[in-house]
């Protein structure tokens, strides 16, 4: 968490090859949320997740918002494979 929070820049992958061959590749910047926008983002994130309440014990547990600068969505179980990308401004 510290390097997150000394270096915002992060990117990460969604999806995988396990369950077919789509996945979601996002660059972007984190920050770390304060009140009130922590209570909404995690609102949000607790309709999904409705066992979210319960981590808010742990100790060290930090929420993070990621902001995307490029997204590529890709899908090779498509012939020919279908890959998207996206570009945000700062």
């Amino acid at each position: 968490m510290e390097t997150l929070i000394a270096r915002l820049a992060c990117s990460f992958d969604v999806g995988g090859w396990a369950s077919g061959e789509q996945t979601v590749q996002y660059e972007g910047e984190a920050e770390e949320p304060r009140s009130p926008d922590l209570e909404r983002y995690q609102q949000i994130y607790f309709s999904v997740y409705p066992d979210g309440p319960a981590r808010l014990s742990w100790p060290g547990i930090t929420y993070f918002v990621v902001r995307p600068k490029w997204i590529r969505y890709s899908d090779f179980d498509r012939n020919p494979p279908l890959i998207r990308e996206f570009t945000f401004a700062a």
